[in-house]
């Protein structure tokens, strides 16, 4: 009996660990740092690597416009999908626990472009509430994937 407490006890924790920080190993193509305990970096999109996030993700799902991933840890993704429309000058700050991105958007037919960033937070209490801000305007996420 204390042999089978002691083996449901190691399978819990290893089970418990398993779901803790699911993160995917992207191809970065730029790092920033806001604050001294944000990162942000631009990575490369990979569709296998989001399947690994998130079972059942079909690019061909995607319309124009922004998308949240979140992950079982501090890391969160953003994508950026344009189908005709052009981003520009996105920028990321944070304010009184609140992460604003900002950026601007124009019709740009004919257009297909990804922009896909990780902004992976040291601490919890980092920011806890996210806004967007398109050309000035305040907007929203097309999906936010848990």
């Amino acid at each position: 009996m204390k042999k089978f407490m002691v083996f449901l006890m190691i399978s819990l924790v290893l089970t418990g660990c398993s779901k803790v920080g699911k993160l995917a190993n992207f191809t970065v193509i730029s790092q920033s740092e806001i604050e001294k305990s944000v990162s942000i970096k631009e990575v490369e999109f990979d569709t296998d690597k989001i399947n690994s996030l998130y079972s059942g993700f079909n690019e061909e799902d995607l319309e124009d416009g922004l998308y949240l991933f979140n992950t079982d840890g501090n890391t969160r993704y953003v994508l950026f999908n344009s189908k005709g429309v052009k981003y520009s000058n996105i920028s990321f700050t944070i304010q009184d626990n609140v992460l604003k991105i900002t950026y601007d958007s124009e019709v740009d037919e004919g257009l297909e472009m990804r922009s896909f960033f990780s902004i992976s937070k040291k601490n919890e209490n980092d920011f806890d509430t996210i806004i967007l801000e398109n050309n000035g305007k305040q907007d929203h996420f097309n999906i936010n994937f848990l």
